[in-house]
């Protein structure tokens, strides 16, 4: 049994996984055991056998894997241009602006005077930050994008990278808005050909707002070709173009079916290794680990070309990046996405020195997100079928510090360690007898008596676990004052939870009881 919350492809035959989500749980309260608990189950009243049961939570897992990588790969990133206008009142987004305000906008940027048209970008620029509804309607309905191209098909350097931050602006808002801006991607890719560095960076952010919006967004960009030219620049030795440009290379490479064999075939590993070998700025590793994020996220042939020279160039930034906090997020991905893949692959991480060591301490991170990311590396590596994966965890020291982690923070917390214990244990008796059951047990009744699903079906499972490999085990949960918790599983609205916990007191707590489950139903 695999109590994995990874979300790539696994044998099924061989794996029984849980879905990792974030959802606020109650806990309720239930009345001490009786001794009338084990009279009321019947020790036949469960039908199905553990085999079929297995198999259908096996169907539950892999469904719960895709829908972990669709929400993995799918959320927004912008950037906006806000600095240059922070301190001007022109920026309140408290005050609307009236349709004369437009009016006026729109003079400014076809006056005669570039001291005027400049001056009108940058306010437009700054509005579409947070655009009101005439400032929508004037880009959406109005000439709004036909005056910018003139500015963008003209000579002038600095009106061009003005009016590419308003594009920037208009993509990195909602959808109707970001639609408009497509008629300027030819003349976004054509400056990313020149030799106008800051009009470079614009382009690539505005092309990395364009790509967020959508599948078919990404396409038209590809079909104009943005590739070869964007990764082209990052052989730049500006380290912020190089940063924007894997802002967008990131966008372009997200979401399923993202065609990446493109990517490779334009040589883009090169590059990326290549930098994660020199460069040290915490900001540019994290935008490069975007792109390695989006790369390694659909199909396992693509790991297995980064994986060998990737791993080492990762690990060495991992503790400098840790007390950069969110900026380790892509990272810790990219290690999920090589630990859900074929366990050759996880070896491959986990024999890199100190990757083990430093994950430690990413577990116990004080940055929530990055423990939680951390937390389902952790799971997936001990999901690994091969022995010595396990081996070098327990000998590293997870076991106490996973153990803790489930059982005193937050729930959606201490359910992110349980997948890693579940999954140690789910090896067999000697790795199940290795956890401090008499520390886990009540941590595990904690799950089984909240409201949460997701949690029940791990208390669950641990539950098993404990009553068919641990000597004993159905008296350690007497003396938990279990039985109960396990009880009100049995009315759950859930067929699953309530045919699993009906079968456990069945077979462990039945001793001739009388009531069925088309009772409980009832």
């Amino acid at each position: 049994m695999d109590f994995s919350n990874n979300n790539n492809k696994i044998n099924t035959e061989d794996v029984f996984m849980f879905q990792s989500s974030s959802q606020s749980v109650q806990s309720t309260s239930l009345p001490p055991p009786t001794v009338n608990h084990k009279a009321k189950y019947k020790s036949n009243s469960i039908s199905k056998n553990p085999e079929e049961a297995r198999r259908k939570r096996i169907e539950l897992d892999a469904q719960v894997r895709r829908k972990h990588r669709e929400q993995l790969i799918t959320a927004k990133r912008f950037k906006h241009h806000l600095d240059a206008f922070k301190d001007d009142e022109t920026t309140d987004s408290d005050n609307d602006l009236l349709q004369e305000d437009i009016e006026k906008l729109k003079s400014g940027l076809n006056n005669i005077s570039r001291k005027e048209r400049l001056s009108s970008l940058k306010d437009l620029s700054a509005y579409l930050v947070d655009p009101p509804e005439t400032l929508k309607r004037f880009v959406i309905a109005g000439n709004c994008i036909e005056i910018l191209t003139k500015f963008l098909s003209g000579i002038d350097p600095e009106e061009q990278l003005q009016a590419t931050w308003c594009i920037t602006n208009i993509a990195a808002g909602p959808k109707e808005l970001c639609q408009k801006a497509l008629v300027t991607v030819p003349y976004l890719i054509s400056f990313l050909d020149g030799e106008n560095i800051p009009l470079q960076d614009q382009a690539a952010w505005a092309i990395g707002n364009i790509a967020v919006e959508g599948p078919d967004y990404r396409d038209l960009l590809r079909a104009n070709g943005v590739l070869v030219p964007l990764i082209k620049l990052l052989n730049s030795q500006d380290v912020n173009l190089v940063q924007t440009v894997c802002f967008a290379l990131s966008n372009l490479a997200r979401g399923p079916n993202a065609k990446l064999e493109e990517f490779f075939s334009v040589g883009i590993t090169q590059h990326l290794f290549r930098h994660l070998e020199t460069d040290k700025m915490s900001e540019v590793v994290s935008e490069i680990s975007w792109v390695l994020t989006y790369l390694t996220s659909d199909e396992d042939k693509y790991i297995q070309k980064l994986v060998e020279g990737l791993a080492p160039l990762l690990v060495k930034h991992m503790r400098p990046l840790l007390s950069h906090g969110p900026l380790a997020l892509p990272l810790i991905r990219t290690f999920g996405n090589i630990a859900s893949s074929p366990d050759n692959n996880t070896i491959i991480l986990i024999n890199q020195p100190d990757f083990l060591s430093s994950m430690i301490e990413y577990i116990q991170s004080d940055c929530r997100p990055v423990k939680k990311e951390s937390l389902w590396v952790m799971s997936n590596i001990t999901a690994a079928r091969r022995p010595e994966v396990l081996t070098k965890v327990i000998n590293t020291g997870f076991i106490p510090i996973l153990s803790a982690i489930a059982t005193h923070n937050n729930f959606d917390i201490r359910k992110e360690a349980a997948y890693s214990l579940l999954n140690i244990a789910s090896h067999g008796e000697e790795y199940m007898k290795s956890l401090p059951h008499q520390e886990l047990l009540s941590g595990f009744l904690e799950f089984i008596r909240s409201q949460d699903v997701e949690l029940i079906r791990l208390g669950l499972g641990y539950l098993e676990m404990l009553l068919t490999q641990v000597p004993d085990g159905n008296k350690f949960i007497e003396q938990m004052q279990g039985i109960d918790a396990l009880e009100s599983v049995t009315f759950s609205e859930d067929q699953t939870l309530r045919s699993t916990a009906c079968r456990l007191m069945d077979q462990f707590f039945g001793e001739g009881s009388s009531i069925n489950e088309n009772e409980v139903n009832e």
